[in-house]
């Protein structure tokens, strides 16, 4: 079991970075879409809002099947999914056919989600349950060196032929798909439908801890979410105001392999700060997100180009850095502070509230700005961001209270045993 179980955390890295997304698609989605399949910007977006909706619809359905299965054939049918995706996506024909691949990836993504479970299970069966934030920081790392790594040659393999880039995809995705039959959750909290290992009903009680929690990371991520894709295009411009489409082509090219570096970074710098800090990163991260929208926002009035641009870009590839990290926080907190058998229908009600809130805020800020610039959007965003803090901190609050009672506990116990 021990040999098993080591061998699923060697593999883990690998897995996780080959599954994290549509490896090269995600590079020239949208070069991809209009060039091969001749969509509208219309079509490209609406695509990404209908397959969200959907998979919103989707969400509890799929809870229902992942307790049924367990998580370990979650793992694989997650792996399967996103392997439909890239085949979709890649040979679809029709509007229709490549909305649904998309549904294939966001599908996915909710299947995927069993594997922190089972990293967590098979963890606490060999008394490693320390490394959990460890080994998902090395898979963190794992896709943000591919990405990075892709970024740099996707354009090119564009060039030479418009679906080599996708040949890529399905490959990685195949072999994303093969390493998932290692992907076994070797615990008794595999497979729970209604009932834990004692037989009892399971029944989740939302406790103010929960709630908090689920506010917290459901307005985290639709900023960054938001301030990755409006940021960019914020900076983008502000710098065609003073340069040409090609310049601007390139500077924006520059920031963006940047970022990806930076992020890297990120993953190999947070554990280390995770080991020290702890608790206290759950309110250094929105901190550090809500300097990021400042940058942007605050940026954009320097009157000197050089300088605006280099603001502007620190403040993106913030975003960038602050972006694993806090998932993986928010993933390790849930773990610490609850009950087992509830995992796998708490993070799946994490990523939820996620999707709800990117698709509200998304079409505010889309109506938003049939009347207003950029530049009021941004705003918008800092504010939401600078509530963050507050709702972090008092997240964190929460966070230490549990750990002092279970202490207390802890040594309550220690004492009637040695009475």
């Amino acid at each position: 079991m021990k040999q098993k179980i080591n061998r699923f955390i060697k593999l883990y890295p690998w897995y996780a970075g080959l599954t994290g997304d549509l490896l090269f698609y995600i590079a020239i989605d949208t070069l991809f879409l209009t060039v091969v399949k001749n969509f509208s910007p219309a079509q490209i977006v609406s695509i990404t809002s209908f397959s969200q909706f959907a998979c919103i619809a989707l969400q509890f359905p799929i809870l229902f099947v992942i307790k049924r299965i367990g998580n370990t054939n979650s793992v694989r049918a997650g792996g399967l999914c996103l392997l439909f995706s890239s085949i979709f996506i890649t040979f679809g024909k029709s509007y229709y056919l490549v909305l649904l691949g998309r549904i294939f990836h966001d599908v996915a993504s909710v299947f995927r989600s069993a594997s922190f479970v089972a990293l967590e299970n098979n963890l606490d069966l060999i008394d490693k349950r320390h490394d959990f934030v460890r080994i998902r920081t090395a898979a963190n790392t794992v896709y943000a060196v591919i990405t990075m790594l892709i970024s740099f040659v996707a354009s090119l393999m564009f060039n030479l032929y418009h679906y080599l880039p996708m040949i890529g995809c399905i490959t990685t995705c195949t072999i994303g798909f093969i390493l998932s039959f290692f992907m076994k959750d070797y615990s008794d909290y595999n497979k729970i439908s209604y009932k834990n290992v004692k037989g009892e009903k399971v029944k989740i009680h939302y406790s103010k801890f929960i709630i908090m929690a689920m506010v917290v990371y459901a307005v985290f991520y639709p900023i960054v979410t938001e301030g990755q894709s409006g940021g960019k295009l914020f900076i983008q411009q502000h710098i065609l105001l003073d340069f040409s489409v090609d310049t601007t082509s390139l500077i924006l090219g520059a920031i963006i392999c940047v970022s990806r570096i930076i992020r890297v970074f990120s993953n190999v710098l947070f554990a280390r700060l995770y080991d020290r800090y702890h608790e206290k990163m759950g309110v250094a991260l929105p901190i550090l997100l809500c300097s990021a929208i400042g940058f942007m926002l605050f940026g954009s009035f320097i009157p000197f180009v050089i300088v605006k641009i280099a603001v502007m870009s620190i403040g993106y590839i913030i975003i960038l850095f602050v972006r694993d990290p806090f998932r993986l926080y928010m993933q390790d907190v849930i773990f610490e502070n609850t009950p087992k058998e509830q995992h796998q229908t708490l993070l799946t009600m994490l990523e939820f509230g996620v999707k709800v809130g990117t698709v509200g805020m998304g079409l505010s800020f889309s109506a938003v700005l049939l009347k207003y610039p950029m530049l009021v959007v941004m705003a918008i965003m800092f504010l939401i961001a600078f509530i963050e803090i507050f709702l972090s901190m008092k997240l964190y609050k929460m966070v230490m209270v549990t750990k002092e009672t279970q202490t207390v506990q802890t040594k309550k116990e220690i004492v009637h045993e040695s009475d």
